[in-house]
């Protein structure tokens, strides 16, 4: 028996599950705000759209980022930078292969480390198993695995509504996977060599306008309104050694990479360790100044490093409590009184006014339907 099912969860009732889950999605869209990566995704949609007319400074608005600043070898970078930049250059009239420019720009020298890991594996399936492992290395925007079957070992890529961020709406959303196709077929061209090219691509969405510019980068026969967005390669390929392939490099970068993910992984920004304070005992919302206490620095302090990771104390909380009040609203049946209070309102009037500003509903419209908006 797994854990989770049975026996994993005694003493864990539905109602705690739900919020979790609903917490995970608001802490989800703030943790895509902590900046930890190379500007080498940033910079290649930059160039790309600059070739196309576009002007940079207005790509780039709303990142707190410039041209300069995407030159500069140490800039770190976060996911929500990224999406803010690829929304203006689709809103600015980017062209509808933007993705797979953007996505052929990107070479395993981008990606560091974990690019270096790539190139050393032993064989092409040790590769593969090398970029799912690390995926979070490489500033992903889209969860990537692979499956062998029918001869065949293919990536499998989320469909919209399985996609982590719950703001990406189509048009971005055909960006990031047409980007995505677009690097795996370049990342293993530059691991195993240029005759690697895939033997179909799959794609969920109808023919779009660039289907021969997709045809022309991934150099395969595609097939549109399928079940899923897959890029396949024979699975008899899975035993080839790239053509940098050294057994014992490819174990050091291993545990280098495994190094470094660990590392971010408990390298918390300020913003994540907030979110923790405020859900850390459920109905008790402390002040800004009491998290400040905690953390050892003055509320101005915390102030100034939050607004340094975009955003603040106040959207941190509203991200929360819109999130358990979609909860609440959803799944049980308590007055918009009691939630009120359970989110910290002096009284409902309160409460029906803050949601009705956070989702452009009533709570009552909510519950009716019982869907989020």
């Amino acid at each position: 028996m797994q854990k989770g099912e049975g026996e994993g969860d005694r003493g864990d009732t539905g109602e705690a599950r739900r919020q979790r889950n609903r917490l995970a999605d608001a802490y989800a869209a703030i943790d895509s705000r902590e900046r930890r990566f190379s500007p080498a995704k940033l910079a290649a949609l930059v160039a790309v759209t600059a070739e196309a007319g576009l002007n940079a400074e207005a790509v780039l608005a709303g990142t707190n980022l410039d041209r300069a600043a995407l030159a500069a070898p140490f800039t770190l970078t976060s996911p929500h930078q990224f999406l803010t930049a690829a929304r203006n250059a689709l809103r600015l009239g980017g062209a509808p292969d933007l993705g797979i420019r953007v996505g052929s720009r990107l070479h395993v020298s981008s990606y560091g480390m974990y690019g270096y890991a790539l190139l050393c594996s032993e064989d092409m399936a040790r590769a593969f198993d090398v970029a799912v492992r690390y995926h979070q290395l490489a500033n992903g925007m889209l969860d990537i695995r692979w499956a062998e079957g029918d001869g065949m070992a293919s990536w499998v890529f989320p469909d919209l509504d399985e996609f982590p961020q719950s703001d990406v709406d189509e048009p971005l959303y055909h960006f990031l996977i047409d980007m995505q196709f677009a690097v795996h077929a370049t990342l293993i061209k530059d691991v195993m060599g240029n005759w690697c090219a895939p033997a179909r691509a799959m794609f969920t969405q109808a023919e779009p306008p660039h289907a021969a510019a997709l045809a022309e980068v991934l150099e395969c026969p595609l097939a549109f309104g399928q079940p899923k967005n897959t890029l396949s390669y024979p699975a008899a390929w899975l035993t080839r050694a790239p053509q940098f392939a050294n057994p014992m490099t490819a174990a050091q970068m291993s545990a280098h990479c495994a190094r470094l993910l660990e590392a971010l992984r408990w390298q918390a920004g300020i913003t994540r360790r907030v979110f923790q304070e405020l859900t850390r005992t459920p109905g008790r919302f402390p002040e800004i100044e009491q998290i400040a206490e905690s953390l050892g620095m003055t509320s101005r302090t915390l102030r100034r490093k939050l607004e340094a990771e975009q955003t603040s104390y106040s959207e941190l909380l509203t991200s929360i409590r819109k999130a358990l009040a979609m909860d609440y609203l959803t799944t049980t049946s308590l007055s918009t009184e009691d939630i009120g209070l359970a989110l910290g309102f002096s009284d409902a009037v309160g409460f029906r006014h803050a949601f009705k500003r956070w989702t452009g509903r009533t709570p009552n419209e909510v519950r009716r339907d019982g869907a989020a908006p």
